[in-house]
Formats: C-alpha cells, sequence, structure tokens
C-alpha cells in the first residue's frame, strides 16, 4: 500500500530503536497509527502534526512526543529536515517495572515552566546526533542509540503522565477509528458518502461526524479527499500516466477543490510538481 493508516515501519523490523535524518517539501501522511513511539525533532524549516485531533506548529530546534498507537497526521507545504526516532514499545516497557509505562506527554505547548529546563536538555541531545550523521564515525549506531536512550530517560522521567481512567480513550472507540480510517484506505477511489460509512458502522450521521471530527481532528470529507490527494501525489512522481487520468483513477470528481487542495498541502500544481520531478531526473 502507498499510504497505510496502520503504518508498518519496516526501519524497526529487527531492530529496539530506528533514527531517520530526512528532508521533505510537500509532505503528507493521512491519518495512521503505529505500536512505535515517535519522536520528531525539527532541524529547519517548519511542519505541522495533528495527534489525536490537535495541531502542532512545529519550527526548527523543537521536537515533539507521539505515543504509541496515537493517531496522528503531519504535513508541510514548504521543504523542512528532520530527525525522526521510532523506538519500539516493548523495548521501552522493558526497562519499567512490571513492564508499565506511563503515556508520554511532550511539545512546546505542553510544557510548565519546571518542565523547561529538561525540554531544553533533550533538544540539545538531539543537536549531539547532527554530527555523528555527518562525520559518520566508525560505530556511529552506537553513539546515536546512546543519546536516544538519554533522551528516552529524560522523557520518562519528566514527561510521562497516568492518564485519569475517565480520559482514557475507550479501547473500543480507538478500535472503531482505526477500523474507520481503514476502510477510507481501501474505498478511497469511490465515492464515500457520510450516510454509507455511518451505516456501514452502526451508527448515526450526526454521531459519526463528532466522532470523527473529535478524534482524527478534521471532517470526514476532507480526511477523505486529503487520503485522495497523498494517492495522487505519489502516482505523479512514480508514474508517468496523464494528470487527469490518476486524479479520476484515484476517486476526485471535484476539480476545482482537487486544485486547490493540492497546492494548500504541497505548495504547488501537478504539473509543477512533475516538471521538477522531471529537471531532478536529469540532474
Amino acid at each position: 500500500m502507498k499510504t497505510a493508516f496502520y503504518r508498518h515501519l519496516d526501519d524497526l523490523e529487527g531492530k529496539n530503536i530506528s533514527i531517520r535524518y530526512q528532508t521533505n517539501r510537500g509532505s503528507y501522511f493521512p491519518a495512521h497509527w503505529h505500536p512505535a513511539v515517535e519522536l520528531l525533532y525539527i532541524l529547519n524549516g517548519t511542519a505541522e502534526i495533528t495527534i489525536s485531533g490537535k495541531k502542532y506548529t512545529l519550527v526548527a530546534g523543537e521536537f515533539i512526543v507521539t505515543d504509541s498507537n496515537q493517531i496522528h497526521e503531519s504535513r508541510c507545504a514548504l521543504a523542512y529536515t528532520e530527525i525522526c526516532v521510532h523506538i519500539s514499545r516493548a523495548f521501552l516497557e522493558s526497562y519499567m517495572e512490571q513492564g508499565i509505562l506511563p503515556h508520554l506527554v511532550c511539545s512546546r505547548e505542553t510544557l510548565t515552566h519546571k518542565d523547561l529546563p529538561w525540554f531544553l536538555e533533550i533538544c540539545d541531545l538531539f543537536k549531539q546526533l547532527v554530527p555523528l550523521y555527518i562525520t559518520q564515525p566508525p560505530a556511529m549506531n552506537l553513539a546515536c542509540e546512546a543519546i536516544v536512550m538519554q533522551i528516552l530517560f529524560k522523557l520518562v522521567n519528566h514527561f510521562s503522565v497516568s492518564i485519569p481512567a475517565e480520559e482514557v480513550p475507550a479501547a473500543g472507540n480507538q478500535e472503531r477509528l482505526k477500523e474507520i480510517l481503514l476502510y477510507v484506505e481501501e474505498h478511497y477511489s469511490h465515492s464515500i458518502s457520510l450516510e454509507e460509512i455511518s451505516a456501514h458502522f452502526g451508527l448515526n450521521r450526526e454521531y459519526f461526524c463528532r466522532f470523527f471530527k473529535k478524534n482524527v481532528g478534521l471532517n470526514f470529507s476532507r480526511h477523505v479527499n486529503l487520503v485522495r490527494l497523498s494517492h495522487i501525489h505519489f502516482e505523479l512522481l512514480t508514474t508517468n500516466d496523464p494528470i487527469m487520468e490518476i486524479i479520476d483513477r484515484n476517486g476526485f470528481t471535484n476539480y476545482k477543490l482537487f486544485h486547490k487542495l493540492f497546492r494548500e498541502i504541497y505548495g504547488c500544481t501537478p504539473r509543477d510538481l512533475r516538471t521538477s520531478k522531471s529537471a531532478g531526473a536529469e540532474n
């Protein structure tokens, strides 16, 4: 699958810690989840990430934590460079008493005055990864993972919280949301009406709309269109098929809305994207 709402992390297979350095331009990952804890540190540029329906804007020099199995999406219309770290949840729990790990919460917006020194210390640790990546000394991975372990130690001790029982999302609601996202992934190339999908999951139309908006952070119709958009973007970069043919087979029928959304998310037109792709191939 080109975009998976349960995101399988190939780079974490056989590992406990995965560290990636990457530059993105016009990237968009629709709402998804994975069992790993994710740490995202921005080196330059800006990015937006929505976690459990709440939107955060990240700027250079700061990081955010997405705990395991949290529904999240990320986007960036302009270029940004990031360090993305995934940590196996089971690996992290193996260090905890009785294998229990409280919920990890850390972002600029959630900081208190007493938290700031710890947040800045973690930012400094992320910065230490950069020269290692540039120079790539022998046993670089050993040094990088040692730094990540220091980051995890500070997160667990200063940014982990026990969630009150009344605030813990019901397991049934979480599973229902995942099923809805998977349904969209399987049917996005066709028309999906609110009446159809709410009936499919045995929900009242109005309740379905409120449930989806609360947990994903945007309305259902926009989510479906953004999923279509991500597939179209992928095919524009990986095929030479005509643009209109790609748009049609991915379920977009409102061409005016398509072009508006595409420019909003990716910062260019589909034709501009194809042109930059060709120019990059020639270079």
